[in-house]
């Protein structure tokens, strides 16, 4: 009998994480998946069934790949684990997916194979099993949902990450925000993931099947130390740009950790400097295995603290895929680094798609121009952006609004945001009024796309795009750091 092969996945992860109310909760409900998938619930779960050597393959993001010598030892070990996580974690949902390795094919042919046989199991359906309620149980004070005792009490995984000696992450929201009404949501996602797999079993092939293991093993644990150390580096430079009377309660928070899929929360005005910090410190950092460097997209959900938590991580999904769809077209190969976000001030709309209905001008143009790039790999140039769809000619204008010579208040933020919406005509007509004209032209030199005109109005990717309208959109809602060290 050959190897059976096996991926053992958790399924609606973000269902499962954003189920409590509790920023804690969250996290530790993280570091829940992590552990289910991890060798050392397995040898909990399945005793003798498990053996790390014989049996692990790789694990990352959830999921787990193992092999067995006989369907039998893979069956039984299955039986065990699901059971005890379904007993253990209410509400956690896992599928496994077998099959015979195939001589025949490649080592990443088999795996390939292997995760679609998952794919489509999980399209179907067909059994899905959960804990349900007995309606006797006593309710949970916040989220009022059932406190169901376990014989076994589940592991409680702490924070992903311990944060620096002498500080401490958040358990709330409100203890997060400190003095700011806003929170950010910040998801990060790597860019071209799936095309890098495939060059490891490309490259991995001639090594036959326990090659391909190792390499996979490798990378997978690279990516994971790498990402943990791009927000520990984000951590340390919100921490050097904190004011010296703050508490030791930090303004940041990660919520999920796995892999090259990442969460974190901050304070509103901080989310972006956060997010940006975080894809230039990964993009300087490049996995042990392959030797490539890094590169993700970032979206960033500003929302009120009483806004659903679980509407604002899907909206700061949404805005990552739509940073990445923007990378991608810049660089087909994934090297762009982009960052789209977009602040909620009350009305809860659909998707993103819908929420941007509103960025049209009265005369047919955007007033937008995320997403923005945050960094580029050589050799891609930015022509079709005209220099401005960047994070640092966004920052330049930000911070010429909110400070020094060409500072606008903020009765005349309104004004200027009002005035943009309307079109380009009245929009010319209000900067030469407040004799704002020079705005555009001062932070463009700052940016280093000097030669822009005072026009707010220009054609950027083929549509007329105000240059303006995202700086005086978030001026009052951003904190921008001192530069960091790189």
């Amino acid at each position: 009998m050959g190897k059976i092969l096996m991926i053992l996945e958790v399924s609606r992860k973000q269902d499962y994480i954003f189920a409590s109310k509790r920023l804690r909760e969250n996290s530790a409900r993280s570091g829940e998946i992590a552990y289910v998938t991890s060798s050392e619930f397995f040898r909990a779960a399945a005793g003798d069934v498990y053996q790390e050597e014989e049996n692990l393959v790789y694990t990352g993001g959830g999921h787990t790949v193992l092999q067995f010598d006989s369907p039998e030892a893979a069956t039984q070990f299955a039986r065990k684990v699901t059971s005890a996580a379904i007993r253990q974690y209410r509400g956690m949902e896992l599928f496994v997916k077998q099959r015979p390795y195939d001589p025949a094919l490649t080592p990443g042919e088999n795996l390939t194979a292997l995760t679609q046989a998952l794919e489509a199991k999980k399209a179907r359906r067909q059994a899905s099993f959960r804990t349900l309620s007995l309606g006797v149980e006593r309710l949970d004070p916040v989220d009022f949902k059932p406190v169901i005792q376990h014989a076994e009490p589940p592991r409680k995984a702490e924070a992903p990450l311990t944060p620096p000696e002498g500080r401490r992450f958040p358990a709330q929201f409100q203890e997060l925000a400190a003095k700011d009404t806003f929170l950010a949501v910040v998801h990060v996602d790597g860019n071209a993931m799936g095309r890098r797999v495939q060059g490891l079993y490309k490259r991995s092939g001639a090594a036959g099947w326990d090659g391909c293991c190792q390499s996979l093993r490798r990378f997978s644990a690279g990516i994971q130390s790498d990402f943990e150390r791009a927000f520990r580096e984000t951590v340390d430079a919100l921490i050097r740009n904190l004011p010296d009377q703050w508490g030791p309660a930090l303004p940041i928070r990660p919520v999920i950790l796995a892999g090259d899929d990442v969460c974190f929360v901050t304070a509103g005005r901080f989310g972006l400097e956060c997010a940006r910090v975080f894809l230039e410190r990964l993009k300087a950092l490049q996995n042990p295995e392959d030797g490539l460097p890094y590169a993700a997209c970032a979206g960033v959900a500003l929302v009120h603290l009483k806004y659903p938590f679980h509407r604002a991580y899907s909206l700061a999904e949404e805005l990552c895929s739509s940073a990445k769809r923007f990378a991608a077209e810049l660089d087909p190969a994934g090297g762009v680094c982009a960052l789209d976000w977009h602040i909620e001030f009350g009305e809860m709309k659909g998707s993103l798609s819908q929420i941007r209905e509103d960025y049209e001008t009265e005369d047919g143009g955007r007033m937008e121009l995320r997403p923005v790039i945050v960094s580029v790999p050589s050799g891609v140039g930015l022509e079709r952006t005209g220099g401005v769809r960047t994070y640092a000619f966004f920052r330049s204008l930000c911070l010429a609004m909110q400070s020094g010579p060409a500072a606008v208040t903020r009765r005349r933020l309104k004004g200027l945001r009002t005035a943009f919406r309307q079109g380009e005509v009245e929009s010319r007509f209000f900067l030469r009024e407040r004799k704002a004209d020079a705005l555009l032209e001062d932070a463009a030199v700052a940016a280093g796309a000097a030669g822009l005109d005072r026009d707010p109005f220009q054609t950027v990717d083929g549509v007329r795009r105000c240059l303006l309208f995202d700086a005086t959109e978030m001026a009052d809602h951003c904190e921008f750091f001192r530069e960091v060290e790189t």
